[in-house]
């Protein structure tokens, strides 16, 4: 089987390492265009990340030293409910206590639905003490860029690298059967994957496979993106991500060793561009953060997914497929979730036409999924203090779904919501963030008071026991990592 990827990038170069490692193909070929733009996002990963790490035989002490990576443990969301509501975690890893426990301390006034992870899940202590636990779940932030460079030179030594542009294409009944090149050669391959990027150059462009847009889920459509320097990394450097939500959207903030990943992500029919801009400056110079010497670059995205992601001879990767918005991390999680059902369906060889219709249900069913659990963040807000905020309460939210596929999303937490007796959804996820968001599908029991305090006492427990005397972020990638001080 030959096969040739177009798009170099974290998806590309990802792609061609899973291909090259997984399957008998000793043809592989990756055309990277020299004059595609460099969005250097997408640099925090999910728990899952670690899972293709291991897939493909990629040390994760590795990809931190080659990256400036850093640890992950959880998500902090911050005035997503309200204005100044404060911040809650959605951390890795399976709660250690029955969710209910911490909801009946929630309604006794013990502690606010903030604390909710916090008391089921360690690694938010650790994460808000400015510790990390190696041996828990964890994750990366790693910089994209040096992420793709590396899996370039270190893992696709056997992948015939082409730096040129994709002008012209031939096709045929089996889809697309040749690529011309700006250096004027010509590419062909039994299989083509798109991974161009929001472009969806093959995919989209060539091929004409509709696109179905998430707008009714998703408001936002906009990011600026920049790096920041530390004003103080011991203490900045910390395990998790956070999401901040401001006027028009959020702003992302990643801590790698060397710097700083933050942006902004907005809704241009609220405000323009540049306001946007500003806004997010303010934002940075309120936190401290000195502006002065940042690049900004804006980033405009296209929402939703193509109809299939395999279409005859064609499959797209990552943005070429589809993308819901930044917010959980989901670009880099969708590229190596598509790059294992993908895996699979190609280990026989090229799939028939059942297999390639399974890949593109499966893959559909995960967009449309996640899309919904996104959008949960949105759907639970009390915010009404701006009018993109007011817009966003008020949204009708499209829940009616093909109750055959929707598992993990608004239609599902609905059932859930009004149905059930006790908190049963499979996914651990929305019981954090619905729960952070103060809503919650627990019937409360009142016949077992003594457990009221087991949340409370086990997580002083945790604090002041073990995670305590656990190492910094800091002073792990310090000492063990990077090996220098800055």
């Amino acid at each position: 089987m030959k096969i040739c990827i177009v798009g170099g990038g974290s998806a590309g170069w990802m792609t061609a390492t899973t291909l090259n490692k997984l399957l008998d193909c000793e043809d592989i070929t990756l055309i990277e265009s020299p004059n595609a733009p460099i969005s250097g996002v997408g640099e925090s990963t999910l728990e899952k990340f670690v899972e293709w790490c291991q897939l493909v035989d990629i040390d994760g002490t590795e990809i931190l030293k080659e990256t400036g990576g850093s640890f992950k443990h959880s998500i902090k969301f911050t005035n997503f409910l309200k204005k100044d509501s404060g911040s809650f975690h959605y951390p890795f890893g399976e709660p250690y206590f029955e969710p209910t426990l911490a909801w009946m301390c929630i309604e006794e006034g013990k502690f606010t639905h903030n604390d909710y992870a916090r008391h089921l899940s360690p690694l938010v202590s650790c994460a808000e003490m400015g510790k990390v636990e190696i041996d828990s779940p964890i994750s990366f932030h790693l910089d994209a860029v040096r992420f793709g460079n590396y899996l370039k030179e270190k893992h696709c030594e056997e992948v015939n690298h082409i730096s040129a542009d994709v002008i012209d294409f031939e096709e045929s009944d089996r889809g697309i059967e040749s690529l011309t090149l700006s250096d004027g050669s010509t590419v062909t391959a039994d299989l083509f994957v798109d991974c161009t990027g929001f472009s969806s150059l093959l995919l989209g462009q060539y091929l004409k496979e509709p696109f179905i847009p998430y707008d009714h889920l998703i408001p936002n459509d906009t990011a600026w993106a920049t790096h920041v320097p530390y004003n103080d990394k011991e203490r900045e450097l910390v395990a998790y991500t956070e999401c901040t939500a401001i006027n028009n959207g959020w702003v992302w903030n990643i801590p790698l060793w060397e710097r700083i990943g933050t942006g902004y992500v907005f809704s241009s029919k609220h405000i323009s561009d540049e306001d946007a801009k500003e806004e997010f400056i303010e934002h940075l110079e309120s936190k401290g953060y000195d502006v002065s010497d940042c690049e900004f670059k804006k980033i405009p995205m296209r929402i939703g997914r193509h109809k299939r992601s395999f279409v005859k001879n064609v499959v797209a990767i990552g943005l070429s497929a589809g993308f819901i918005e930044p917010l959980e991390s989901n670009g880099l999680f969708t590229v190596h979730e598509n790059l294992t059902s993908l895996w699979k369906t190609l280990r026989r060889g090229l799939p028939s036409g059942y297999l390639k219709n399974a890949y593109n249900s499966a893959t559909s069913c995960d967009f449309d999924e996640f899309a919904e659990f996104v959008a949960v963040h949105y759907a639970f807000t009390q915010r009404d203090d701006t009018p993109y905020w007011r817009d966003i309460m008020n949204r009708d939210y499209d829940i009616v779904g093909d109750e055959n596929y929707d598992k993990y999303g608004l239609l599902a937490f609905s059932r859930e919501l009004y149905q059930s007796s006790k908190f049963s959804h499979k996914d651990k996820g929305f019981h954090y963030i619905a729960t952070g968001m103060n809503v919650s599908p627990y019937t409360i029991p009142q016949d077992n008071p003594n457990q009221m305090g087991i949340c409370i006492s086990e997580r002083n427990v945790w604090e002041n026991e073990v995670i305590s005397k656990l190492r910094s972020p800091y002073e792990i990638l310090s000492e063990d990592i990077h090996h220098r001080d800055e």
